[in-house]
């Protein structure tokens, strides 16, 4: 669903895909875009709290914790610095994470796009997660589809600071026009917008973006030839 907002070429099909006839990458957020992984953050965030004696995650949180790394998450959560933050650090430290991989849903088609995406492009995942990363794409048997995979312990500062994208763009050698990038939050528009790369809203129309989709399949004219590269 291509949306016409009031910020630049936002929505317009034919400019966007005009935009992206020279891509060289396409990255993706993690969660919120391969999966819907809400209610799986909630689960996790609320049993560490209970676990070292805290409340659960309450409703007005759950953005907060969808969006950001879990050094800063659980920060939030206690709201401060001291005994209680690091009893909750020093447990997700030794946390096992299989538990929880029941709770998320993989986005409907998504395989099939990392699959075309895979085989014309060369292809990146860029995620506030960390240690969990590597083994949630294995569990899922998502790993074999991402040619670079970078999380938030893989460089000093997380989304929406702009290193891991420039992590990206360096392994590349491409410049901002040639990476598509798809998030579904504030926290990736604003990497986009800080980075200059094209950037696909995934399912939230409230984001700035060069254009929103609600499925994968809205990209395929990236693969079928509809466009010139």
């Amino acid at each position: 669903m291509f949306k016409e907002t009031n910020k630049g070429i936002n929505g317009n099909r034919d400019k966007f895909f005009a935009k992206a006839r020279n891509l060289k990458v396409i990255a993706l957020d993690c969660d919120g875009v391969l999966f819907d992984s809400r209610e799986a953050n909630i689960q996790f965030y609320s049993h560490i709290m209970q676990t070292v004696g805290l409340p659960p995650v309450r409703e007005d949180q759950h953005e907060y914790i969808h969006m950001h790394p879990v050094r800063q998450s659980l920060l939030y959560l206690v709201g401060h610095e001291g005994e209680d933050f690091d009893r909750a650090f020093a447990y997700f430290e030794k946390i096992d994470f299989a538990p929880f991989n029941h709770y998320l849903q993989q986005e409907p088609g998504l395989t099939d796009f990392l699959g075309l995406a895979k085989s014309q492009f060369m292809t990146a995942l860029a995620t506030n997660r960390t240690v969990s990363t590597v083994e949630l794409l294995e569990h899922y048997d998502l790993n074999k589809y991402f040619d670079l995979v970078v999380c938030a312990s893989d460089v000093e500062h997380p989304k929406p600071h702009p290193d891991i994208m420039q992590r990206i763009l360096g392994v590349f050698n491409a410049l901002p026009h040639e990476v598509l990038y798809i998030g579904d939050s504030k926290v990736d528009e604003h990497l986009a917008e800080a980075t200059g790369v094209i950037f696909v809203g995934y399912k939230n129309p409230e984001l700035s973006a060069d254009c929103h989709i609600n499925h994968f399949s809205e990209l395929n004219p990236l693969f079928n030839g509809a466009i010139n590269r």
